[in-house]
C-alpha cells in the first residue's frame, strides 16, 4: 500500500508539473503568437507598414558600403529615436535599394517584436516608456538613468571588436538579453502578467539577434577587407606618397568600380602627382618616386604634355563621381577647384570652391552617412595614424581643413596679399560650419588657419594674447573639491568687449597624444567686458573617467559674430615660452630667422616690422616706473608720504608700445625657465596705445634687473638699471 501511495503521489506531482508547464506554454503562446517569428504570417500594423515595406529587397546586387551604412544607421536610429513612431518614420525614408537582401530579411524580423511592444505600450499604462527598453537593448546600456551611447552599438550584440574581425555571438546575445531587459523589469516592478509579456519579448529578441549576428559578421568581414585597402591609400597620401595611393585606389576600383572614397582618393592622388611636375606645384613628392612613375608609364620626367594626362584622368574621374553621386558632389567640387588651382587657372578654381561652399550644408546628411561606420571602428582612436585617417575622411565629408572651400579661398587670397578677403572667407567657413551644426573639428580648422594663413587669422583679433581662460574644481556643501567638475572663467585683459560669445573649452589630459584635446561647448555669453573676469559656467568632465588632476593643458576657442581666436591659459602661455627658450638654445643664432614659419613671417611683413624695428620700438617707447629704496630711512619716509598722497606703491611698473601685442608676448623678470627667480607680472593688460605691466617686486638702488619678452617671432632681453633713484632702460638685446 505504501508503495502504491508513493506511485500515486509521484503521478500526481508529475501531472501537476505537466499542468504547470502546459499552462506556462499556453500563456506564452497566448501572449506571444507564432506570427512574431514567421514573417510569412506577420501582418504589419498601419503604423509599421511603410517602414516594413521599404525593406523589401529589390535586387540580389548590393553595395558593401551601403550595406554597412544601413546596418549601422538602423542601430543608431533605434538608439537615438525618441519613440516607436520616430524610428518608423526614419526607416520609411531610407533608401535600401543597394543593401544586401539577407540583411534586410533579418532586420524585418525585428518588426513583429517592435509591433508587440508597441501594442503592449498602448494596452498598459505601466509600459508607457517601453521604447526605452529597445533603445537600451540596442546600446547595451546597463541603466535607463543615463543617455544611451549610439557609438559602437553593435557591441551590445556581439562581443569583441567587429572592426578587427573577432566576434563571439553567444556572449554578446547574453549581454544584450540581460543588460536592458533585466534592468527594465527591476526598475518597473512589473506585475506577473507583464513579466511574462516582457520575457516573451526578450526570448524573441534574443532569437532575432542570433539570426542577425552571422549576417552582420559576414558583411563586416568584407567591409574590413575594403577598409584595409582604403586605409592604405589614406596613409600613402598622408606620407607624401600619392603614386602609391593611386595604385591602391586602382586596385579597389577594379573590385568596386563605384566606390565613393576610392574615386575621390584616386582624384586627389592624381592631382598631387601632376602638380609635383609643375613649377608652382605645392606637393612635396620625392623625385625618386616621380622617376619610378615615369618609367612605369613611359613618361619622360617633367614632360608637361604627357603630365597633362594626369589632370585629364583626374577630371574624368571627378565627373564620373558627380554623375554617380550628385547629392554628394561637394568634395568632388573642392577637388576640381584644387585641380584647376594646380593648373594655374585660379578663376575656375575659385568658382568651384564657391559652388562647394553652397553644396556642403545642403548635402551634410548624405555626405556623413558613413560616419557611424567609421566611428564603429573604435581602434582608429588608438593611434596617431588612425586619428589622421578619421580626420581626413571627416574633412572630406564635412568640408573642413584641406576640404574646406572657404579656407582654400582664404589661403588663395592671403597668398595674393588680399588680407581683408582672406579674413572674410575665414569667417564664412566658421559661419557655414555653424549652420551645418558641426563644431567637433574646430581644432583642425584652427590648425589649418594657423598653418596656412597665420597673418589673416591673427588680424581677426589682435588682442587674443590678452584674453585668458582658467579652470578650477567646484566645491560641494562639504567644502571639498569635486574632482569631476570644473568652473570656467575668462579674464579679458584687453580693452575691447566681446559680445555674443560662443566658447569651446579644449582640455588635454594625461595619456593623450601631444596635439589631442577633448572639446566641450560651453554656455554662450552675452558679453565679456574689457578688463574684467567673467564666469562662464560649470563643466562636467566626461572624458574616459578623467579628473581635474588629470588636466595637463587648458585652451579655449572663442567665436563671436565677427571674431574667432584662441584663448589660452596663462600657464600654457608660459610653458610655450619655456619650450621656445630651450629650443632657441639648441639652435645657432643665424638660423633663428629660418625657425619662423613663412606664414608667421607674413604677419611681421604686413605690419612692416622686423627685428631691428622691434628693438627700436622697445628702446624708444618703453617706460619704467618704480620707487627705488636707497637704504636711507629719511628718503624712504619721504617716498612713503608721496605714496600716500598719490595712492602709489613701490612696485615695478612698465609700459610698452601696443605694437608688440602682434607678437603674442609673455613677460618675465629673469628667465621664464628659472623657476627660483622668474617673476610673472601681477598685472598685464592693454590700455590705449600701451601694454601695461606691474610686477610685485620692489627694485633696490644700483640694482640691474633683466626683463624678458618672449614670443614665437623673437625673444628680447631688456636690462633695467636703477641709478640715483631713477629707473633706466640700459640695454635691449635680441636673444
Amino acid at each position: 500500500m505504501a508503495e502504491e501511495r508513493k506511485v500515486n503521489k509521484t503521478i500526481v506531482w508529475s501531472l501537476l508539473v505537466a499542468a504547470v508547464l502546459g499552462i506556462a506554454a499556453l500563456v506564452a503562446w497566448q501572449f506571444w503568437p507564432a506570427e512574431a517569428v514567421n514573417l510569412e504570417e506577420y501582418v504589419p500594423a498601419e503604423e509599421f507598414e511603410p517602414a516594413y515595406e521599404v525593406m523589401q529587397a529589390e535586387s540580389p546586387e548590393y553595395d558593401i558600403e551601403e550595406t554597412v551604412r544601413a546596418m549601422n544607421a538602423l542601430e543608431v536610429a533605434q538608439c537615438q529615436s525618441e519613440d516607436f513612431l520616430s524610428y518608423l518614420e526614419y526607416v520609411a525614408k531610407q533608401d535600401f535599394s543597394r543593401v544586401a537582401p539577407d540583411v534586410l530579411e533579418q532586420k524585418r524580423k525585428l518588426f513583429p517584436i517592435l509591433q508587440r511592444l508597441y501594442e503592449l505600450q498602448k494596452e498598459h499604462e505601466e509600459l508607457d516608456d517601453v521604447w526605452m527598453l529597445m533603445k537600451s537593448a540596442t546600446s547595451g546600456a546597463a541603466t535607463f538613468a543615463e543617455e544611451v551611447n549610439p557609438v559602437g552599438v553593435i557591441g551590445s550584440m556581439l562581443t569583441g571588436d567587429a572592426a578587427l574581425g573577432t566576434m563571439s555571438v553567444g556572449g554578446g546575445v547574453e549581454k544584450a538579453k540581460t543588460a536592458a531587459f533585466d534592468e527594465y523589469e527591476k526598475q518597473k516592478e512589473l506585475k506577473r502578467q507583464l513579466e511574462r509579456e516582457i520575457e516573451a519579448v526578450r526570448m524573441s529578441y534574443v532569437e532575432y539577434l542570433e539570426g542577425y549576428a552571422p549576417v552582420y559578421y559576414k558583411y563586416m568581414q568584407e567591409w574590413n577587407t575594403l577598409c584595409l585597402k582604403k586605409d592604405k591609400a589614406y596613409l600613402d597620401l598622408y606620407g607624401g606618397r600619392p603614386i602609391d595611393a593611386y595604385g591602391q585606389t586602382e586596385e579597389i576600383l577594379k573590385e568596386y568600380p563605384t566606390n565613393r572614397e576610392a574615386l575621390l582618393l584616386k582624384s586627389l592622388a592624381l592631382i598631387n602627382i601632376a602638380s609635383s611636375y609643375m613649377p608652382a606645384g605645392d606637393s612635396a613628392v620625392v623625385r625618386s618616386q616621380l622617376g619610378t612613375l615615369s618609367k612605369e608609364m613611359n613618361l619622360p620626367l617633367n614632360a608637361p604634355e604627357e603630365v597633362y594626362g594626369f589632370y585629364v584622368e583626374a577630371e574624368n574621374t571627378l565627373d564620373g563621381y558627380m554623375a554617380l553621386y550628385p547629392s554628394r558632389s561637394a568634395p568632388a567640387l573642392v577637388l576640381k577647384g584644387l585641380l584647376y588651382r594646380s593648373m594655374g587657372e585660379h578663376g575656375k578654381a575659385v568658382s568651384f570652391f564657391d559652388q562647394a561652399s553652397m553644396e556642403y550644408p545642403r548635402q551634410a546628411a548624405d555626405l556623413t552617412d558613413l560616419l557611424d561606420s567609421y566611428r564603429a571602428r573604435t581602434y582608429l582612436n588608438k593611434s596617431a595614424e588612425g586619428k589622421y585617417l578619421l580626420k581626413l575622411y571627416r574633412s572630406t565629408m564635412e568640408g573642413f581643413g584641406i576640404f574646406s572651400p572657404n579656407l582654400l579661398k582664404a589661403r588663395y587670397y592671403a597668398q595674393h596679399g588680399d588680407t581683408e578677403k582672406s579674413k572674410e572667407e575665414i569667417f564664412n567657413h566658421f559661419y557655414r560650419r555653424g549652420n551645418q551644426g558641426v563644431y567637433d573639428c574646430l581644432l583642425s580648422d584652427m590648425q589649418f588657419c594657423e598653418e596656412n594663413m597665420y597673418s589673416s587669422f591673427r588680424q581677426i583679433l589682435m588682442e587674443q594674447s590678452f584674453i585668458d581662460v582658467s579652470v578650477e574644481p567646484t566645491m560641494n556643501w562639504t567644502l571639498a573639491d569635486k574632482d569631476d567638475e570644473i568652473k570656467v572663467t575668462i579674464n579679458n585683459r584687453s580693452d575691447i568687449d566681446l559680445e555674443n560669445v560662443r566658447i569651446f573649452l579644449c582640455l588635454h589630459y594625461t595619456d593623450m597624444y601631444k596635439d589631442e584635446y577633448d572639446v566641450q561647448k560651453l554656455p554662450s555669453v552675452n558679453i565679456i567686458k574689457h578688463n574684467d573676469k567673467t564666469e562662464i559656467g560649470v563643466v562636467k568632465l566626461n572624458y574616459e573617467d578623467k579628473k581635474y588632476s588629470d588636466i595637463t593643458r587648458i585652451r579655449a576657442i572663442a567665436m563671436t559674430d565677427d571674431k574667432i581666436c584662441w584663448i589660452d591659459n596663462v600657464d600654457y602661455k608660459y610653458m610655450k615660452a619655456s619650450e621656445a627658450v630651450a629650443k632657441a638654445k639648441s639652435k645657432k643664432a643665424e638660423s633663428r630667422a629660418k625657425g619662423i614659419a613663412s606664414v608667421k613671417q607674413q604677419l611681421l611683413d604686413d605690419f612692416n616690422v622686423n627685428d631691428g624695428k622691434l628693438l627700436s620700438v622697445i628702446e624708444k617707447g618703453m617706460k619704467v616706473y618704480a620707487a627705488v629704496s636707497d637704504g636711507n630711512l629719511w628718503n624712504d619716509m619721504k617716498q612713503d608720504v608721496k605714496n600716500l598722497v598719490t595712492g602709489g606703491d613701490k612696485k615695478l611698473r612698465i609700459e610698452l608700445p601696443r605694437i608688440l601685442s602682434i607678437l603674442d608676448p609673455v613677460f618675465s623678470l629673469h628667465q621664464v625657465n628659472d623657476k627660483d627667480k622668474a617673476i610673472r607680472p601681477s598685472e598685464n593688460y592693454l590700455s590705449g596705445s600701451n601694454i601695461r605691466l606691474k610686477f610685485d617686486y620692489e627694485p633696490k638702488q644700483n640694482e640691474s634687473i633683466p626683463l624678458y619678452i618672449y614670443s614665437d617671432f623673437a625673444n628680447f632681453k631688456v636690462t633695467l638699471a636703477f641709478e640715483e633713484g631713477m629707473p633706466v632702460v640700459k640695454k635691449v638685446e635680441l636673444q
